[in-house]
């Protein structure tokens, strides 16, 4: 049977399933900040979180950095209610809502105590393209002792984003692994699934949403939610930590 050593997971979505902290940190945000007072939350919210494609496409491409990507979309947003910013406040509102938004991640235990187990069979790691600190947001989930700096792969720091074959052979090459010694674990099938089974890994699809599989690769597991996947990894014999 084949043997895993290094577990390489997703963070939005997956170890933090509950993107609940995005959504209340923008309404605190637009109902402290002068500009936003009053404004309808639901459709601000849904223009945040659906900013314009060609936005999202500057921002893969790298035509625009994460900063840059974070203010033009505040100004999409912002333009949809006829209200114009300088980059001044644009940034206030940026970081009024990053303090708002990080108070609202705390312990979740059920992950901890998985994490913890995990952590005793696999070295493990994260690798994520997420537009806000991963290592704030671990620290907020209590998970500081297990993902340090060094094993928190983050597409800002590194110049390049999943699924970018780059972004997987970087934490592979960090840990001395192969591939085939590797199990990717994320909510995206672009950027958790496909991407790392291009790349030679195995992977596990936290697929939350109850999508039907975009392609016809077969994972090595779909799972609805990230506590599944401690009887995949430590019950059916493939775990050793080298």
């Amino acid at each position: 049977m084949k043997k895993y050593s290094l577990l390489l997971f997703d963070l939005d979505d997956t170890l933090l399933e509950n993107s609940s902290w995005f959504d209340d940190g923008l309404i605190q945000t637009l109902a402290e900040h002068p500009l936003t007072k009053g404004m309808d939350e639901k459709q601000f919210l849904m223009n945040i979180k659906q900013p314009p494609r060609y936005l999202i496409d500057k921002l893969v491409s790298g035509e625009l950095n994460t900063s840059e990507f974070k203010r033009e979309r505040w100004k999409s947003a912002l333009d949809f209610f006829d209200v114009k910013a300088d980059i001044e406040e644009i940034d206030q509102l940026e970081s009024l809502f990053l303090n708002a938004g990080m108070n609202y991640i705390s312990i979740d235990e059920s992950v901890l105590h998985l994490m913890n187990e995990l952590n005793q069979h696999y070295e493990v790691a994260i690798v994520t393209n997420g537009l806000y600190d991963p290592h704030q947001k671990i620290l907020n989930m209590g998970l500081g002792d297990i993902f340090s700096k060094d094993n928190i792969f983050h597409a800002e720091s590194l110049g390049f984003r999943k699924p970018d074959s780059r972004m997987y052979t970087i934490a592979l090459e960090a840990f001395k692994k192969k591939p085939e010694e590797t199990i990717f674990i994320g909510d995206s099938w672009t950027h958790d699934v496909l991407g790392p089974m291009e790349a030679g890994m195995e992977a596990i699809w936290v697929n939350f949403r109850g999508e039907e599989k975009p392609t016809d690769h077969t994972p090595f597991a779909i799972v609805s939610s990230i506590m599944e996947i401690r009887d995949i990894l430590l019950r059916t014999g493939i775990e050793k930590k080298l």
